[in-house]
């Protein structure tokens, strides 16, 4: 039933109508373009079209500056967002966004504001603990964690988010395994829990179980850059070089100055651990 409701989204409509516009409507183009690439297309046409209205109101702004983040222009989506409406949502993909760029201690700043105008407290709590995590703040990220509780606990991004932070602060990989293993279990798309199984797998030395992760991990959208740039490695390792180049490709659609632009060299090169565009340590976490 996903994919065919994936199919009857009309994501150029939801951007440029005046109908409602929140949370709900953002999955639905996420999960359309996830099943359907030629919505992609019909993103790009749509923020297109908005960017060339004069005059746009702040309501208009919240949807172009989502629409922005979405297709991986932070930096616009932030410009644009800042001359939004100033609610929740704005807030919400402001701190997004501002992640997106490493700007952290701002993307924290957002998240908090969109909780004040209503967002909902969870998902804003999930985003500021991974937002503290990469801060280098995982010991506060575990700490607002800990402070959620019912059903939000058995959902994939907290036990992804858990997960993550509990292998930062250097914590038992055994139980980091079993908590990507539960997130995967919650929802077997989940692109960071997927990310985050691969790369244990592929510390471990499981390529062919790391290789079909980070494939899945990497089908998502928007789609998961660590995710990508392993895939790339892996297939580089295997002479494949075409499939790496076109992994390689698909990071530099979103990110342009990424460091890996040379992207068929055969030098040995380490793993990303994280979703960032950087390329930190190997310890470091997912």
């Amino acid at each position: 039933m996903t994919q065919t409701q994936g199919q009857e989204v009309d994501t150029k409509l939801i951007v440029l109508s005046n109908a409602s516009f929140g949370p709900r409507e953002v999955r639905q183009m996420v999960n359309a373009i996830a099943v359907d690439y030629t919505q992609y297309r019909a993103l790009r046409d749509a923020v297109g079209e908005l960017e060339s209205r004069e005059d746009p109101s702040p309501a208009a702004n919240v949807r172009l500056g989502v629409a922005l983040y979405l297709l991986g222009r932070y930096r616009r989506a932030v410009e644009v967002l800042l001359k939004g409406d100033g609610g929740a949502l704005a807030h919400f993909y402001l701190g997004k966004a501002y992640h997106a760029q490493e700007q952290f201690e701002a993307a924290v700043q957002h998240f908090e504001r969109a909780k004040q105008g209503g967002y909902d407290g969870d998902e804003v709590s999930l985003a500021r603990a991974e937002s503290l995590r990469y801060a280098g703040k995982p010991e506060e990220a575990m700490a607002v964690l800990d402070n959620l509780s019912g059903a939000v606990e058995q959902t994939a991004e907290y036990l992804y988010q858990r997960g993550s932070t509990v292998a930062a602060i250097g914590g038992n990989p055994t139980e980091v395994v079993a908590l990507y293993e539960r997130a995967v279990d919650a929802d077997r798309s989940h692109a960071g829990a997927l990310f985050g199984l691969a790369l244990e797998n592929d510390r471990r030395g499981n390529d062919d179980i790391a290789l079909e992760l980070y494939k899945r991990s990497a089908s998502r959208f928007p789609a998961h850059v660590g995710s990508l740039l392993n895939l790339g490695l892996i297939y580089e390792d295997r002479d494949q070089f075409d499939r790496a180049v076109q992994c390689y490709q698909r990071v530099l659609d979103v990110f342009p100055a990424h460091p890996r632009h040379r992207c068929s060299s055969r030098t040995p090169r380490p793993r990303a651990t994280c979703i960032t565009t950087r390329m930190p340590r190997r310890n470091a976490t997912a």
